[in-house]
C-alpha cells in the first residue's frame, strides 16, 4: 500500500461559535462521513485553539486528490453540510475567492 498523502489545513471560527460548530461535528451527517470515506479520506481530525481550527487527514484514494475532492463535492448532502459549516467559519486574512481552509506546509514529520 502506498503511503497516504498527509493533509493539514487551518481556518478560523467566528467568535463565540466554536461550541455550536463542535456540536455539529459530534452529530455529523452519515452521508458526509460516507462521502469522505468513499473518496479515500481517512484518519480525519479537527483540533481547536481559541478560534483557530487545525484539520488533519490522510488521503489514500486511487485518483489525484483534486479529482477526489471534486467527486466528494457532488455527493449527497455534502454541499448542504459545507454551506452550514461556512456559517461558522471565517476565512483567514489573505484568503481569496472560495478558499476557506488554508493548506499548511509540513515542516517536520516523524513516523
Amino acid at each position: 500500500m502506498a503511503k497516504p498523502m498527509r493533509i493539514a489545513m487551518t481556518l478560523d471560527i467566528q467568535e463565540g461559535k466554536l461550541e455550536e460548530y463542535h456540536q455539529h461535528h459530534i452529530n455529523s451527517w452519515t452521508e458526509v462521513e460516507n462521502a469522505l470515506r468513499s473518496v479515500g479520506m481517512r484518519n480525519l481530525s479537527l483540533y481547536s485553539w481559541e478560534s483557530r481550527l487545525f484539520y488533519y487527514a490522510e488521503y489514500v484514494g486511487s485518483i489525484p486528490f483534486e479529482e477526489a475532492m471534486e467527486q466528494y463535492a457532488k455527493m449527497p448532502r455534502v454541499q448542504e453540510w459545507e454551506a452550514l459549516m461556512h456559517k461558522y467559519q471565517k476565512q483567514l486574512p489573505g484568503s481569496t475567492g472560495d478558499v476557506w481552509w488554508q493548506p499548511m506546509k509540513e515542516i517536520y514529520h516523524q513516523d
